[in-house]
């Protein structure tokens, strides 16, 4: 994939409130995306990126997806907090999309240092959040250095296979797909993760342009009757069935 191309194509269709005719979609541009921390979240969210930004402590990464491109099994935390998309304009608007929707019930797929699953706290700290990662290290570092940050979080060690067989009947208000980097995989989670949805389920799916093949699995699960609304954020895209507004899809520049 030609990533400076697919940049510059999303750059000239993206768009801001002006000529959107979905009130849903104008509302997410006109109000959510404009949702701002608070000084006392800036601040938190300051000290533990410093915290991660400086740690050198070195774990082995268990790796059941795509894999980085960039590191090998043997990550430092401050290599992999380096790397991750949760932080900064994404990790603003998990924050947001948490924050305007109150969702009461979260499901996160790929825990790794926990900086979506914190957005996602901070942006309604009543949310019961379940979050799934397979790497055993991973997990156990997260889950100490969040303990004073989160409430209300469910940590799982688990592939996202195994954890969909196991799952019972739950449903989630937002679900958020962020591991594995396997258009194939992708799609057989979003088939399964159908019946744990509801019509106005959020799914976030992130690195949507990781490789050719998740761009194409993007692509049909946008173009599939299953989400009446689309929404291409570059590096992140958005689905909702929204069964009762009519089939459209949206590049937006989010901020």
């Amino acid at each position: 994939m030609n990533i400076v191309f697919e940049y510059i194509k999303y750059k000239w269709n993206a768009k801001g409130r002006h000529g959107i005719h979905s009130p849903f979609i104008y509302d997410l541009v006109d109000r959510v995306f404009k949702i701002d921390f608070s000084t006392s979240n800036l601040a938190l969210l300051n000290t533990t990126f410093k915290k991660l930004k400086n740690n050198k402590k070195v774990i082995t990464i268990k790796d059941f997806g795509a894999g980085s491109h960039k590191l090998g099994n043997q990550r430092s935390i401050q290599q992999i907090f380096k790397i991750s998309s949760s932080k900064g304009h994404y990790g603003r608007i998990l924050f947001q999309l948490s924050n305007y929707f109150q969702p009461k019930k979260i499901l996160e797929f790929g825990t790794s240092l926990g900086i979506g699953t914190l957005h996602f706290h901070l942006g309604n700290p009543t949310i019961q959040i379940t979050t799934v990662e397979a790497c055993p290290e991973t997990l156990s570092f997260t889950q100490d250095f969040l303990k004073d940050k989160v409430s209300n979080v469910n940590f799982i060690e688990s592939t996202f296979r195994d954890f969909l067989n196991q799952i019972s009947s739950e449903k989630y208000d937002l679900i958020f797909v962020d591991g594995h980097h396997d258009g194939k995989a992708t799609i057989e989670y979003m088939q399964k993760l159908e019946k744990h949805s509801h019509n106005e389920t959020i799914f976030i799916l992130d690195d949507i342009r990781w490789s050719d093949d998740m761009f194409k699995a993007w692509n049909s699960l946008k173009n599939s009757n299953n989400y009446n609304v689309s929404i291409d954020l570059f590096r992140m895209g958005i689905l909702i069935p929204r069964k009762q507004q009519v089939k459209e899809h949206f590049v937006l520049k989010g901020r």
